[in-house]
């Protein structure tokens, strides 16, 4: 049969969905195992479904076979089995499975062939560190024998699937040493260190990039004989690279390395959008849906995360953007404007999946109609049980109609979303304040949510700071919400000039609050830099468009009343200096002495951090700032059945990290009335998922970001939205930037061989070579009993059996000069463990 043109596939057997592009299913035996799996998938990829390791350095569960490559002198010849009835072992990964078929994966010929297939790999390839006896713990930094650093391993020798690869084979001794070919070495380019002098010429990376991807941006190279993988072009900007990561996810050396990434976390710096967003919403999905104009299966996906996407798509601090992998590149995405896109062009497509349970007769209570609030009732309700939700103010929304300003979330967009809670069944009790919850469990309710916020604002701190017209955040925006600021409700009044004292995002709606209410000066005093400023850039610029004076290194020290001046006040500052870097890693600001100034002015806001209001009848334990105490997995207070979240447990933070609470306090609040706990949907029909061919395309990887529509700075004297968020061409081509980075989070793991130790016994002993070498036996915990140097391996090995009854292991090694490894090999086990390795023979102990 002609294996050299048939079409090969990888079958993975976890994967029912792809079993289906294959033949039926037939019996092959591999080592005298009965294998189940599709005709016309590779032997390779059968073995690897069963259990049973081949070695293949160019094979990858992702990647077509080297026979299929087209550069026909492709492939590391590892991969080598002899099938019955054919006279010479052939290449596992480029033959079809056929029934009946019975294949052997080791014998005498496969050792020799695949010895000296892994000897012609590690000649182009630093590999001194792998035959040393001191390798395991060292730094790699420092030589103990004087190897020139070229010639060492890399900083992923733990990890290296070529060092696990070599152990397993066994590295002869016939191996020539690596000749340093002095290949170029890259490390100023976006994401990824390129050592080409570490490229075994595997090819994983081209067939990933050029077919796997399709974007093309990598060629064969030849540097005086030797091959390996580069761009088609100096860089990887003019190569065209997309930037993702296939390549170095196949790699099986240290040649391709992306430095943003973190090992020990690497699975979410993988797909950091993703995992920074506290609610777990599936964020490049949405994205690459609305790139694909999509936008109704884009809301749907959001909305399996949380009830509240035309909120959160104006108003969330989006820390899925700060984390977003394009930042190394230019510029991350505009991830939240592309879900308020998506929300205001739904058409209501996730209400087909959307289930709600019969109803189970078990009562809920909600303190509080903020997003933690809403949240937790939405789920609930979804769950079947009866919620009623109190709320101290007139309308729901919490702090998202209280606290941040019209102009950013219009109240229409917060009336839409609050009633598809209320569509649940769930019933709201406006201007009802609870201050004991025995009333509520003594009305029937099972269960009791808190979920009050911080409605309690910080005081300056200062003389004065309790003074008419001297106010807090949360009481001036809730103020300005009402439409009470400067009538007879409220003793609030505006004036000219207005002095906001903070650098938050919380300080900026406030500013710009002050000026939509008649405020012709309002200035925002902040004592450190706009380097140091919280707040979101964009509010800042907000600011600056509107007129806002941004005041920097200067704090206030007193204020007083100003009966003979023009404004109501008169504030003393200071003007300060920064110093050393305080808890929060930003330099402390020092008031500079003899600098203290006088201003008049109307209105002084403090915007400088909120506190919760604590209630002695809800008889939970708090902590510091009011805060209530939970359980961190449950969100369960110190009292049975009462639960608390949002602002009231983790202090002033943000909508998305409310509602993320809100779902978990929902999960754990339905398991305790008798659910199963699985708040979970799944909203979206067609299982959409991004096509793993990103495809060429020139001008990506240069595309800078695209910003929303904003209303001219002029018509800014009402509370009208200000931003309008993108057009849908701006939209589709801001999404269409995105990386992709989850799709070399899916790309499944290299196939590694197992545990380099065989088993201590008979059978695996006469397959063992007759070469000269040492050997180590171990225990069954892997603890070393024997290291021994002999001139037969085979031999050595036979005579060790039954002396030993706790070995049930061993190791060896290729080795001529086999009494001075044996030696090489004491002394750092020595030096390791400070002693002898326990059932080492007579006559090494005496010689140490």
């Amino acid at each position: 049969m002609d294996t050299k043109t048939q079409t090969v596939t990888w079958w993975k057997s976890g994967k029912s969905a792809a079993a289906a592009l294959f033949g039926p299913l037939v019996d092959i035996t591999i080592d005298g195992k009965t294998v189940s799996a599709p005709a016309g998938s590779s032997v390779l990829s059968a073995a690897t479904a069963a259990g049973i390791y081949i070695p293949a350095l160019c094979a990858h569960p992702d990647l077509p076979p080297s026979c299929q490559r087209g550069d026909k002198d492709g492939g590391c010849g590892l991969c080598m089995v002899d099938v019955a009835g054919e006279d010479a072992p052939r290449k596992s990964c480029s033959m079809m499975v056929e029934a009946g078929m019975a294949i052997s994966t080791t014998s005498t010929e496969i050792n020799r062939m695949r010895a000296a297939a892994i000897a012609k790999t590690l000649a182009t390839h630093p590999h001194v560190c792998l035959t040393c006896p001191q390798r395991d713990g060292c730094s790699r930094t420092t030589c103990s024998y004087g190897n020139p650093v070229e010639t060492r391993c890399c900083s992923i020798f733990n990890s290296c699937e070529l060092r696990k690869v070599s152990d397993y084979i066994g590295i002869p001794n016939t191996t020539p040493p690596y000749k340093p070919a002095r290949l170029p070495v890259v490390l100023d380019e976006p994401f990824y260190d390129r050592d080409y002098n570490l490229c075994i010429d595997c090819r994983r990376c081209l067939i990933a990039c050029n077919e796997v991807r399709g974007v093309g941006c990598l060629e064969v190279k030849e540097t005086d004989g030797r091959k390996w993988v580069g761009t088609i072009k100096p860089t990887l900007l003019e190569s065209g690279c997309k930037f993702c990561s296939a390549c170095v996810e196949v790699c099986p050396t240290g040649a391709l390395m992306d430095r943003t990434l973190d090992v020990s976390h690497k699975e979410e710096s993988q797909v950091p959008c993703k995992a920074t967003c506290p609610a777990g919403i599936d964020v490049p999905r949405y994205v690459q849906l609305v790139g694909l104009g999509k936008y109704s299966e884009a809301t749907a996906v959001v909305r399996e995360k949380l009830p509240f996407p035309g909120i959160l798509g104006r108003a969330c601090f989006s820390p899925c953007e700060s984390a977003c992998r394009r930042k190394h590149l230019d510029q991350p995405l505009s991830i939240r404007s592309l879900k308020r896109l998506a929300a205001d062009n739904d058409t209501g497509l996730w209400r087909a999946l959307s289930r709600q349970l019969p109803a189970t007769g078990r009562r809920a209570a909600v303190i509080g109609a903020g997003p933690a609030g809403l949240t937790t009732a939405y789920y609930l309700a979804k769950k079947g049980h009866a919620v009623t939700v109190f709320e101290a103010l007139p309308a729901a929304g919490g702090m998202v109609r209280y606290g941040i300003p019209s102009y950013r979330v219009p109240l229409d967009v917060i009336d839409r979303e609050v009633a598809e809670v209320e569509q649940l069944g769930v019933e709201f009790r406006f201007n009802t304040r609870i201050e004991n919850i025995d009333t509520l469990l003594s009305q029937g309710y099972e269960s009791v949510f808190i979920g009050i916020g911080t409605q309690g604002g910080d005081k300056l701190g200062i003389p004065g700071d309790d003074l008419p017209n001297v106010v807090d955040s949360p009481t001036f925006l809730r103020a300005a919400a009402l439409g009470k600021v400067g009538t007879l409700e409220s003793d609030i009044m505006v004036g000219k000039h207005v002095a906001v004292i903070g650098g938050g995002n919380v300080a900026t709606d406030n500013c710009r609050s002050s000026r939509r209410l008649g405020g012709e000066q309002v200035s925002m005093i902040y004592r450190r830099t706009r380097d140091e400023m919280p707040a979101r850039e964009d509010e800042v610029q907000g600011c600056l468009d509107e007129g806002v004076n941004l005041r920097f290194l200067t704090a206030p020290k007193k204020i007083a009343l100003n009966p003979d001046g023009a404004s109501l006040l008169k504030v003393t500052y200071a003007k300060m200096e920064l110093g050393e870097a305080d808890a929060s890693g930003r330099r402390r600001p020092v008031e500079i002495a003899g600098s203290d100034f006088e201003e008049e002015v109307d209105l002084v806001i403090a915007a400088i951090g909120q506190h919760a209001q604590s209630f002695d009848g809800f008889g939970v334990q708090t902590g510091k700032g009011g805060r209530i105490q939970v359980r961190e997995d449950t969100l369960l207070t110190s009292r049975p059945g009462v639960f608390a979240g949002g602002d009231v447990v983790l202090g002033p933070a943000s909508l998305i990290e409310a509602v993320a609470q809100g779902r978990k306090a929902a999960a754990a609040m339905d398991a305790f009335l008798g659910g199963d706990g699985n708040i979970e949907e799944k909203l979206l029909a067609d299982d959409w998922d991004t096509d793993p061919h990103i495809g060429r395309e020139d001008g990506f990887n240069q595309k800078q970001r695209l910003h929303p529509i904003f209303i001219a700075n002029d018509q800014r004297n009402n509370w009208n939205e200000v931003e309008l968020g993108f057009d849908a061409t701006s939209a589709q081509a801001e999404a269409l930037r995105c990386l992709k980075c989850n799709l070399a989070a899916k790309l499944d793991s290299m196939v590694l061989p197992p545990e380099a130790w065989l088993d201590f016994t008979g059978s695996v002993v006469a397959g063992i070579c007759t070469e000269a070498g040492v050997f180590q036996l171990l225990d069954a915990d892997k603890n070393v009993l024997t290291i021994k140097g002999v001139e037969n391996l085979r031999q050595g090995l036979e005579e060790q059996l039954g002396r030993n009854p706790d070995a049930r292991h061993f190791i060896f090694e290729e080795a001529p000069m086999y009494t001075q490894r044996e030696s090489q090999f004491m002394q750092a086990y020595l030096q390791q463990h400070g002693k002898m390795p326990g059932g080492g023979s007579d006559e090494m102990d005496d010689l140490f």
